[in-house]
């Protein structure tokens, strides 16, 4: 049995959103991550390349919009 090992991009985001509840800034991060393997295809079925990898990484990014509770109001709840 073969094992393939695919280099990993990745790209973290953080951001600071007011409380659902309270209002107060919470801070949240998420990390966004792909490979260049040859499943990693464009919406015509083209490989991904490096480029066009980051590309969208950063677009994931940009898109993510966190909800968030602080942890004062998510132990009253």
């Amino acid at each position: 049995m073969t094992t393939y090992h695919y280099e990993r991009f990745s790209h973290t985001v953080k951001r600071r959103v007011p409380c659902l509840i309270c209002g107060r800034k919470v801070s949240r991060q998420r990390t966004f991550s792909q490979t260049d393997s040859p499943f990693n295809k464009n919406a015509d079925g083209t490989r991904k390349t490096i480029p066009e990898i980051r590309q969208s990484l950063y677009a994931e990014g940009h898109a993510w919009d966190p909800i968030a509770t602080c942890a004062h109001c998510e132990e009253t709840s």
